[in-house]
């Protein structure tokens, strides 16, 4: 049997797609350990009102994207914890706080894997911030000794550079 319509040439290439494609939608896409993404804490982070252990809210800021994919959206919520606190004290001592980052909820029509959130660290090592000491002022007069140090903060939308701390495995969403 000879086929003179240029037409039907292509359809094995089509019945090909038609098996493969549906390999291609169930792939995993593979979020590497370090990738760099920015986040921000939700609320200000202070040595006055937080303590060892407290978890605070963040949120993602920019788009976590491969190839033009958004993975995961601007605004997806996430976790960091305290881990360490030291209010500012009398005689002009300053606050001390320092900070983990924890992780990232994918929040989208994606998922992981294994449905775990996205393990994140700071990218130069856990956020500390400190008060400023009023020592100098303490020293001078006789009633310094009742004079605080400021506290340390951490503002509210501070941008901080972060990044995945192991490989993600991410799944596209089901039709």
């Amino acid at each position: 049997m000879k086929i003179d319509n240029p037409r039907y040439y292509f359809l094995p290439a089509i019945l090909a797609l038609l098996l493969i494609l549906p390999a291609f939608a169930t792939a995993q896409i593979k979020l590497q350990a370090g990738t760099e993404i920015i986040v921000a804490f939700d609320q200000d982070v202070s040595s006055k009102y937080l303590a060892p252990g407290q978890e605070i809210p963040l949120s993602l800021k920019k788009n976590i994207d491969l190839g033009g994919i958004i993975l995961v959206k601007a605004g997806a919520p996430g976790k960091a914890r305290v881990k360490s606190v030291q209010p500012a004290g009398k005689a002009g001592k300053p606050g001390k706080i320092v900070v983990e980052l924890l992780e990232l909820e994918i929040g989208s029509a994606y998922k992981t894997l294994d449905d775990q959130p996205i393990m994140l660290e700071a990218k130069d090592g856990p956020l500390s911030a400190e008060g400023k000491g009023k020592k100098t002022l303490s020293y001078l007069l006789i009633f310094g000794l009742f004079i605080k140090g400021g506290e340390a903060v951490i503002p509210a939308d501070s941008i901080i550079q972060a990044k995945i701390k192991a490989d993600v495995f991410v799944l596209p969403p089901e039709n």
